[in-house]
């Protein structure tokens, strides 16, 4: 059966400020009760750039590539905003089979009504500096507009990586050149494979923020502490680099690319994972489309934020102890995942 797919306007009609880190969840909670409303979508500020980012962040990945329909696309980026969702993140390497940078280019469309609503994150995938120069000036031209709020390298796989992009003829170089230029607002780095390798990455480029893959299942835990497993090097090393330096630390992989997701062994709802997230001191959570769901998985992730309170310790060792059976299958799958591939 022919799957229907709606307008932008009957899509939209389909459903009708933290800053600081010192201070502790209860304290965090009352600055949330006294300054923000249950129905607004809180902000956080982004590290050291001073930006306001939303809580959550709208990831414009493979996922949302496999829409078919660009109405429906351009609906579901219309319902963010219209949620509160200003963060929006992409990349050069965004697409669908056959099609040239597609979610840059969707991007474009939305953002060139709302650019001053919205912060437009994208990466780069070459690691010299002539092959980052060439991304960005195509991203410009995708993405519609003449400067981009945050350019980031995409994807660190390793130390060698890290090797890669540094020096003179590296990407880091070109992203601090373009910033310096004010093409770009920020420079920043991804990664969802290895946390060594990240937190070397941090310690030795200023980068502006961060975005990595932290979840209840890959975080420290109970059975983990028991087994005499090492913390994950993503909590246990990159994290804290990253908040020693300031940078501003952007979530993903909350739910697992929904294999934490449902119920079972192994498995959470997802707003409890979205919640254990939101405790960590980041500054935004960036949460893929759900193909199953993609309005009224937007809207519930929206409703979580809104009225988010942080978990306790007990409540954050309890999930992921509940997670724990999952870790070994998640861990393999970000191994071989690509999430810079096409689908």
């Amino acid at each position: 059966m022919k799957k229907k797919f709606l307008s932008r306007r009957n899509f939209l009609k389909g459903g009708a400020v933290l800053s600081l880190w010192g201070a502790s969840p209860s304290r965090i909670q009352a600055k949330n009760s006294e300054q923000i409303q249950p129905s607004v979508l809180p902000t956080r500020r982004l590290g050291k750039s001073g930006e306001q980012v939303s809580l959550i962040g709208f990831g414009a990945g493979s996922r949302f590539c496999s829409i078919q329909n660009e109405e429906e696309a351009l609906g579901l980026l219309e319902l963010a905003l219209e949620l509160g969702v200003t963060y929006m993140d992409t990349a050069a390497s965004y697409t669908r089979k056959g099609l040239e940078r597609l979610s840059e280019k969707r991007l474009g469309e939305f953002s060139k009504h709302h650019r001053k609503e919205v912060f437009l994150a994208t990466k780069v995938d070459p690691r010299d500096r002539d092959g980052a120069l060439r991304s960005v000036e195509k991203s410009l031209k995708f993405l519609q507009t003449d400067i981009i709020d945050l350019i980031q390298v995409h994807s660190l796989k390793g130390h060698e990586d890290v090797e890669q992009m540094g020096g003179r003829d590296g990407a880091v170089a070109a992203l601090q050149e373009l910033k310096d230029q004010k093409v770009v607002r920020f420079v920043g780095i991804t990664g969802h494979t290895d946390g060594t390798a990240m937190s070397e990455a941090l310690q030795r480029y200023d980068f502006d923020t961060v975005l990595m893959s932290l979840n209840a299942a890959q975080s420290a835990n109970p059975v983990a502490a028991r087994a005499m497993q090492p913390l994950p090097e993503f909590e246990g090393a990159a994290l804290p680099m990253a908040l020693q330096k300031g940078m501003g630390v952007v979530a993903m992989k909350v739910m697992g690319q929904e294999l934490l997701v449902g119920k079972g062994v192994g498995r959470a709802s997802s707003a409890e994972l979205l919640r254990f997230n939101l405790s960590l001191p980041v500054a935004c959570v960036v949460i893929g489309v759900d193909n199953r769901q993609p309005v009224g998985s937007l809207r519930e992730n929206v409703q979580v934020a809104r009225t988010f309170v942080p978990m306790s310790e007990k409540e954050k060792q309890g999930l992921s102890e509940k997670l724990a059976p999952s870790r070994t299958a998640l861990e393999g799958f970000l191994r071989h995942h690509d999430d810079s591939l096409p689908v």
